[in-house]
């Protein structure tokens, strides 16, 4: 797109140079000699740069500054001083030009100056634009569903967002719970300043006081420099803590005196550092067995969850499941470049019936995997096209007693469910190959293929949960 460049200039012939100059450049110009010539062109041209002398027959630059600033806040300003007149640059700065020259001009300078200011508005307007794209993205609006429980979770959402409470988001691995930090950031006062994002279970414990903190250099081996963490990086902003149920024990005390005081310390400094940031939070575990078990401190599930969104379970919004199928295959046609305009009854009805464990995200990989698979002609999703773990083949705990498995393997996912909805954990180990895979694979579906999961659950380590899925050939 050419940027439009105004020139306010009494003297034609200079101009006049000027425009030739700059239109060769590839600006397109606007010639005006006076005040009042200049606000005549503004009102039926977009302008993105003024070139404006100080001295004009029926005003100053400052007087064209203030004209046009009441109507296009965005253009740009250079404005054109009498040799050595700093004083009067200085006032125009002040007043909202962006630079200055002196007669006579040099016009290489000019055109420095010329690029350089169109260059940062050009980077200025395409972040806005792209912020004003994420405020439009992350509104209530575009977040699919009509279900009862789930608009009454986003009306609570909207309410939060238009303050600087912090807040705690609740719903099993798929529900959502990010795009519902995003839509409380994006439409609270501070969605212009940074959004930061940290994954809690992603970092290894060890590591995660400096990830969020900071540290200063030397404060431990490899600490070659000073790091600024995340809750710095956010002054001003919003910090968003994923899965912070996942936070060591030992460093929920720190980040409980951080919520308090409003400070944060680095990581081998004695000078606390304030911040102002807005706090978000989420998890799927169940925090309140976790403090009975104490691996969450009590103070600080109180401070963090005096509001709480409770995401509900695609299970439990079952009616939402046909308007998210037709946005995925939206979503996907435009991705693949497809056509795929329905879906048959017979498939919708597979999918409604599925338990969707691993919730939105698993329904959305569904429909990605479907429409990948499918023929580039193909205009219906029928029903075998959907997975066969969808349609074809039943969940391990359907399976149990009745498809196939042991006495002992039914037995094992009794045990299994029963631990799941009571917020237990299971210390696994010592058991035959056939129930180990089956344990494990159980587990898999259940946590929606999350390794860290799968090993909290069953009392073991990371390490040894990926072990058995590569020894089983287990499909994760």
């Amino acid at each position: 797109m050419k940027h439009n460049i105004m020139i306010v200039e009494d003297e034609k012939n200079q101009a006049e140079l000027i425009s030739r100059i700059l239109t060769q450049k590839g600006f397109l110009t606007f010639i005006a000699g006076t005040r009042a010539e200049a606000t005549e062109i503004l009102s039926h041209n977009r302008i993105d740069l003024v070139l404006t002398d100080f001295c004009l027959p029926d005003g100053t630059g400052l007087d064209v500054i203030a004209d046009i600033k009441k109507s296009s806040p965005e253009t740009a300003f250079v404005v054109i001083t009498a040799y050595g007149d700093v004083e009067t640059a200085v006032k125009c700065l002040k007043n909202g030009a962006s630079d200055f020259l002196s007669k006579p001009i040099d016009l290489l300078v000019l055109e420095k100056i010329i690029f350089k200011i169109l260059q940062t508005k050009t980077l200025v307007e395409e972040v806005a634009r792209l912020r004003r794209d994420l405020s439009v993205e992350y509104s209530a609006e575009n977040i699919c569903g009509t279900n009862e429980k789930l608009t009454a979770e986003i009306q609570k959402a909207i309410k939060v967002a238009r303050t600087d409470a912090g807040v705690l988001i609740l719903g099993e691995s798929g529900t959502g719970k990010e795009i519902f930090a995003n839509l409380i950031h994006y439409n609270g006062d501070r969605r212009d300043r940074p959004f930061i994002k940290v994954n809690c279970s992603a970092i290894p414990a060890e590591l995660i006081e400096s990830e969020l903190f900071g540290h200063v250099r030397g404060s431990f081996t490899g600490a070659y420099a000073n790091k600024t963490g995340k809750f710095e990086a956010a002054d001003g902003g919003t910090l968003f803590l994923d899965e912070i149920g996942e936070l060591p024990f030992a460093l929920q005390a720190k980040l409980l005196r951080v919520l308090q005081e409003r400070e944060i310390e680095p990581v081998g400094s004695n000078k606390p550092k304030k911040i102002d940031v807005r706090m978000v939070f989420a998890t799927n575990r169940n925090l309140e067995s976790a403090m009975r078990k104490k691996e969450f401190r009590e103070d600080l599930y109180y401070r963090i969850g005096a509001i709480s969104i409770n995401l509900p379970p695609l299970r439990e919004r079952r009616d939402d499941i046909p308007l998210l199928v037709k946005y995925f295959m939206k979503k996907y046609n435009e991705r693949f470049k497809r056509n795929v305009m329905e879906i048959s009854s017979d498939a919708l009805d597979y999918l409604l019936k599925y338990d969707w464990p691993g919730n939105i995200r698993e329904l959305q990989n569904v429909i990605e995997n479907t429409m990948v698979l499918m023929s580039e002609t193909d205009e219906v999703i029928f029903s075998r096209n959907i997975p066969d773990k969808v349609h074809g083949k039943k969940n391990l705990d359907e399976n149990a007693g009745d498809n196939g498995l042991t006495d002992s393997e039914a037995k094992l996912v009794a045990v299994l469910e029963s631990a799941l909805k009571e917020g237990k954990t299971v210390e696994f180990g010592g058991v035959m190959d056939r129930l180990d895979s089956a344990a494990i694979a159980w587990c898999l579906e259940k946590f929606n293929g999350k390794k860290t999961d799968v090993a909290r659950f069953l009392q073991m380590d990371e390490k040894s949960v990926r072990n058995k899925i590569k020894k089983y050939n287990l499909p994760y």
